[in-house]
């Protein structure tokens, strides 16, 4: 397939450009602190977030699938900017990579590492790997700061795969996105998929301040974006979609890669300073965490199982697709729709091991109630019990009454 090239407003000698998690112009309309990858220790911390309502738990019924499955026994690397410890959210480090600094400059792994497998996360109980493999998204070479490369992923997927030998991953989270594909790339993705983890990366943001109406741009429907690793064969590429219905062509772009997706405004993680926020932007990358902690889910729920089934679970059951899992039918920007958990973990089906689902039926409503069971009959205490010895005492009687008959003639 020939794929268009994203036109992106890189700088002269950049090697690849990040999308921007935060580049969406989609906002939450509360007013709660807003998770920003501005945010890095030593800013100003202002008051934790506010918000009790999620509504991106809600829309994807996490809270129900959390009464299943908590992550408990599931390991997620995260390959990014790198996570800051904070209570609640640790994170076993791999890293740093690929010339990246020990600092923590961008907030943009503690978001992600928090939406996986904070306290508020979707997998609370879920294990964190961190490998840091850039600085900053607006990097200043001058003062030592790296920014992010298709070479320095290839590092931190490196990092994963020594570390696997002893881990044993479940899930690796990439929610970072380069527009130039690169065969060392594609090789380390491919080596890391036949481990039988579930590589997760974030299909594209659209550019808020790109040429979306210039004749022949590359975010317009029919045209397939190009964003790698999510483009990558064994990957599942996650896009976003904004609440209440809106169309999310304003907000990522189209990707015929693209596998599934979920909502990401108002879901709660943590900035580095140690602040709890909200997410105020339509982002991939924000997307791509939520849907590995329901991987992570899955895992606990399903630890025989191949990455391939998992996959298929998560596939088979979004929100109003079904079985759609055919590339050729799915929509470019939610692939078969909208990650369900619940539905992921409750619906009955059987993934073969290479993710062919064989059969589904929805789960029954979570407030059906099956039937009670039949009260046991206390054969003695009941008048009808009474009246049932009674019969069968008389019924005995009288065939001991026949059989004893030709005798009593013979005296």
């Amino acid at each position: 397939m020939t794929r268009a090239r994203l036109r992106t407003a890189l700088a002269a000698g950049v090697v690849a450009a990040t999308v921007p998690a935060w580049a969406s112009p989609a906002r939450a309309a509360e007013e709660t602190a807003p998770c920003s990858s501005e945010e890095i220790p030593g800013s100003e911390q202002l008051a934790d977030t506010k918000a009790k309502d999620n509504p991106v738990f809600d829309r994807m019924r996490v809270e129900d699938a959390q009464r299943l499955a908590t992550g408990r026994g599931a390991k997620v690397a995260v390959i990014d900017s790198g996570v800051r410890p904070l209570e609640g959210l640790a994170a076993t480090e791999l890293g740093p990579v690929a010339g990246a600094s020990g600092a923590i400059l961008s907030g943009h792994g503690t978001i992600v590492a928090g939406l996986v497998a904070g306290p508020r996360g979707v997998a609370p109980d879920a294990q964190v790997f961190s490998v840091k493999v850039y600085d900053k998204e607006t990097a200043d070479p001058t003062q030592g700061e790296k920014a992010l490369t298709s070479g320095g992923v290839v590092a931190g997927i490196e990092a994963v795969l020594a570390a696997d030998r002893r881990e044993d991953f479940d899930v690796v989270t990439i929610s970072l996105a380069v527009d130039q594909a690169d065969p060392a790339l594609e090789a380390a993705v491919a080596r890391l998929v036949a481990t039988g983890a579930v590589v997760v990366a974030a299909s594209g943001n659209r550019e808020p301040e790109g040429p979306q109406d210039a004749p022949g741009f590359d975010g317009t429907e029919g045209n397939d974006a190009s964003v790698f690793p999510a483009d990558y064969p064994g990957v599942l590429a996650v896009s976003a979609v904004p609440p209440e219905g809106a169309d999310p062509v304003t907000y990522v772009l189209p990707n015929l890669d693209t596998d599934v997706a979920a909502p990401t405004v108002g879901a709660i993680s943590y900035n580095a300073t140690g602040q709890v926020c909200a997410t105020t932007d339509v982002a991939t990358s924000w997307a791509a965490a939520e849907v590995s902690g329901v991987l992570a889910l899955l895992r606990e729920r399903f630890p025989r199982e191949t990455a391939a089934q998992l996959v298929a679970r998560l596939e088979a059951t979004t929100e109003g697709a079904g079985l759609t899992t055919d590339p050729d039918v799915r929509d470019p920007w939610t692939g078969s729709g909208v990650v369900q958990a619940y539905d992921a973990l409750t619906r009955e089906l059987r993934p073969g091991r290479q993710g062919k689902v064989e059969t589904t039926r929805r789960a029954l409503s979570p407030d059906a109630q099956a039937p009670p069971a039949p009260e046991p009959v206390d054969l003695f205490s009941t008048p009808r019990a009474m009246l049932l010895w009674s019969g069968l005492g008389a019924g005995s009687l009288l065939a001991l009454a026949v059989m004893l008959r030709p005798l009593l003639r013979r005296r």
